[in-house]
């Protein structure tokens, strides 16, 4: 085959856009520090790259989730161990009422019943505790927990956050959960307390032993509800590590997939510079001249 003029200009040109265009895809892979720098560079890295991400922001989404519901059992946590020493204050003052120097004291229990309603009032105001703008004992409900009459306002749902693949956790716990129902045999820590302040200004020894017995019975739900809620803040920090974990482990598997090695990529780019350069001079002798060098 008789190779022409016109053939090896079309041949050079060929080698030199070729590997113009193979240094311009190393100093963009530098200018990025991606080693994908568009599908085509490697389908099947891409494909993996994308479902890399699909995954991560999965994690993410699952991570968010888990530092929600931690703020969420934080906050219930707060509100339970306040509550506790409001009741355990309370006992105190129902045993204080019952001595004999105060039952016959109508001042003294006078005070001591304000007290028990000043209690009462804060407990009132802990049921209707917060987080992100939604009160943590109401279910699902909107709104507070508790009306001023103590009355539940909320529903029994519960509250679910996604913090695993095919895994929901219950974050919350609901108003009767841990302050005790309305109307049942012993009533819920607003009726108890309502009673006790009654039967201290009465001087109703036999009516404020009955209700500071009651007042243990409510204790302990709350301590229940209390270990309860601690228990699943500690589940939940396990699963946030564990979380954590595969979320860096995705992220460092995407930059294997797509970051580029700068200092390969540094080395590549000046062997492809000097490998154009060179092809440059060679070619600047095999073209023909032009009319312009004939002019110089």
């Amino acid at each position: 085959m008789r190779v022409t003029s016109s053939m090896m200009v079309r041949s050079t040109l060929r080698d030199l856009s070729q590997g113009l265009s193979r240094l311009q895809e190393t100093q963009t892979k530098l200018a990025t520090g991606k080693e994908l720098t568009r599908p085509s560079v490697n389908p099947g890295a891409t494909a993996n790259a994308m479902g890399m991400r699909q995954e991560m922001r999965r994690a993410e989404q699952r991570v968010r989730s888990l530092n929600d519901a931690a703020g969420w059992l934080e906050t219930a946590d707060g509100a339970l161990t306040s509550s506790l020493t409001s009741l355990g204050r309370a006992k105190e003052l129902a045993v204080r009422a019952s001595n004999t120097g105060a039952i016959g004291d109508p001042q003294a229990r006078q005070a001591i019943a304000a007290e028990i309603r000043s209690i009462r009032s804060e407990m009132l105001a802990l049921s209707n505790s917060t987080y992100g703008g939604r009160s943590i004992f109401n279910g699902t409900a909107v709104g507070a927990a508790y009306d001023a009459n103590g009355v539940y306002q909320g529903n029994a749902a519960s509250i679910v956050r996604d913090v695993a693949p095919s895994t929901t956790v219950a974050i919350n716990l609901t108003g009767p959960e841990v302050f005790g129902t309305a109307g049942g045999p012993v009533g819920d820590v607003f009726e108890v307390l309502d009673r006790l302040a009654t039967a201290i200004q009465a001087g109703d020894s036999t009516a404020m032993a009955t209700e500071h017995t009651n007042l243990d019975s409510l204790t302990s739900v709350v301590s229940g509800a209390t270990v309860e809620i601690g228990t699943r803040a500690a589940r939940l920090a396990e699963t946030k590590i564990r979380a954590e974990d595969q979320q860096l482990l995705l992220t460092e598997q995407l930059s294997e997939v797509e970051d580029v090695d700068i200092v390969e990529a540094l080395i590549t780019a000046k062997a492809q510079e000097n490998s154009y350069q060179a092809a440059l001079q060679a070619a600047a002798k095999i073209l023909p001249p032009s009319l312009l060098d004939y002019l110089r």
